[in-house]
This record gives structure tokens, sequence and C-alpha cells, in this order.
């Protein structure tokens, strides 16, 4: 003899026409909006030539100042010493106001070497001074 469970009888199956349909609704949007995308790539559109390039604005340069670990400093190959590192940074401030100095100091040599050269780029004139160092990737 079958005992029959009331409870589980009466419960209705549970109706998932509602959510399939809504999964292939978003199924058929995300296929139409790939194509549309591939579609407009692939027009056979002429683009016009220039004749010659210049940009609105040119990025500012950089004046790029290394410090050695012993407080040597060198820019574009050439080592300079403290008078020296002084009346270039003096014409180059004079010759372009805007222009940027990078200070590339050698983390093994003290902090004075890097702040001897900032001192002097502020004092010449130069408006902006920034710092080189390396970003490490977190691990």
């Amino acid at each position: 003899m079958r005992i029959r469970d009331r409870q589980a009888e009466d419960e209705a199956p549970i109706n998932m026409t509602s959510m399939m349909d809504m999964v292939f609704n978003l199924l058929i949007f995300f296929l139409v909006a790939t194509t549309m995308a591939q579609e407009e790539r692939e027009i056979g559109v002429q683009l016009p030539n220039t004749s010659s390039f210049r940009p609105l604005s040119a990025p500012p340069q950089q004046l790029v100042v290394n410090v050695k670990e012993d407080g040597f400093t060198v820019v574009t190959g050439k080592t300079y010493d403290g008078p020296a590192l002084a009346a270039l940074l003096a014409r180059v401030a004079k010759e372009d106001p805007d222009r940027v100095v990078l200070i590339r100091a050698d983390e093994r040599g003290p902090h004075r070497y890097f702040a001897g050269v900032a001192r002097m780029a502020k004092q010449a004139g130069i408006r902006e001074v920034k710092i080189g160092y390396l970003v490490q990737e977190p691990q």
C-alpha cells in the first residue's frame, strides 16, 4: 500500500518560463550588439589624408637630471658639478620658463643630493620639479 504525502502533492512545480525568456532575450541582445560593432568596423570608408601633421600643443619637454649615488649629476650624458648645474638650470629657466625638471636620484645616495638639485632648480626659476621613481607591481 502506498502512503501519500499531501503537502508534496499540493505544491505546483516551479514555472521557469519567464526566466528562460529573459535569458534568451539577453542572449539575443548581446549577439546583435556584437554583430553591429563588427559591421561598423568593416565598412569600407577611405579616410582623408593630410599633407602635414602638427599637434595643437606640443607635450612639455623635460630636462632629466640624474643624481648618482656619490652626488654627481648627469644631464644628457654630461657630468655637472654644483655651479655648472646651477648655470644650466638658470639658462633653461630663462629660455623656457615652462620647462619641467625631472630629478632621478639614486636610492642608495643620501637625500641631501636630491634636495640640493631641487633647491637649485627652484632658485633658478624652474616652476615644476618632478621626482623619478619606479612603480612596482603588487604581488
